[in-house]
């Protein structure tokens, strides 16, 4: 599926209820397909002074957050980002629990918080993910962004070491337990909804790598440089994406 499908979600009943001008959302949407994430975010604030409790312009307003974030390393851009784009999807959440993507873009900001602020605050915060995260799935199980987080959930908290599996049984008495098999079946779910985006390979491709499989590393990786990327993100993780299989 298209990044413009997966983001172009204009539902009558909804659009009535909230007021939703379907040709403003495409513009935004169209502005997200383009990766023109900083005019996007621009456009949508400017459409949520006259719709300030709109979840559809809310929960675009913390994609866009990410999507600007996402294009960088720079932990100082994803300061900037991450914490005013989980505002605008807890906004989003408390006016529509049952949006997909309000919930969806909850549990990648809470999960995105949570690593800035260190081991103790990604274990906290990994409850959250995980819940929902597979509301989102229960309310869209088609949307390939939430296999990757549950992937990406998984992959961290088997990744975690001695010493971080510590603080988590100090910070909870039965802490939370990932797998990077099922990180797999998460991130081949992922591919299969939608086989263009490039972070399904990459990561998936990595978790092979930590369950010693070089062998399928190498084979999906190669799958993943073989795909033209959509923006700078894209190119981060592609650039990755080469020094593993040069290393291999």
């Amino acid at each position: 599926m298209m990044l413009f499908q997966r983001y172009f979600f204009l539902f009558p009943a909804i659009s009535f209820i909230f007021g939703i001008i379907p040709a403003d959302l495409a513009k935004a949407d169209l502005l997200s397909k383009e990766s023109r994430f900083e005019e996007e975010l621009e456009y949508l604030s400017k459409l949520s002074v006259d719709d300030p409790v709109n979840p559809e312009i809310l929960w675009r307003i913390a994609q866009a957050h990410f999507d600007i974030a996402d294009q960088t390393e720079d932990r100082t851009v994803h300061e900037q980002h991450f914490y005013p784009g989980l505002e605008a999807a807890k906004k989003a959440l408390d006016i529509n629990p049952t949006s997909a993507r309000a919930n969806h873009w909850y549990a990648v900001l809470i999960g995105k918080i949570g690593i800035l602020e260190g081991t103790e605050q990604k274990i906290i915060n990994s409850y959250e993910v995980e819940k929902f995260a597979l509301r989102a799935i229960q309310f869209d199980p088609g949307y390939d962004g939430t296999y990757h987080v549950m992937g990406r959930w998984n992959f961290e908290l088997a990744n975690l070491n001695w010493f971080e599996r510590k603080i988590a049984s100090w910070v909870y008495e039965t802490p939370p337990e990932g797998s990077f098999s099922q990180a797999v079946e998460y991130f081949k779910l992922a591919i299969d909804a939608d086989p263009t985006e490039i972070r399904h390979y990459v990561w998936l491709g990595k978790t092979y790598l930590k369950m010693e499989n070089p062998a399928n590393a190498e084979s999906i990786l190669t799958q993943a440089v073989a795909l033209p990327p959509k923006d700078d993100g894209d190119r981060i993780l592609l650039t990755h994406a080469r020094s593993i299989l040069d290393d291999l």
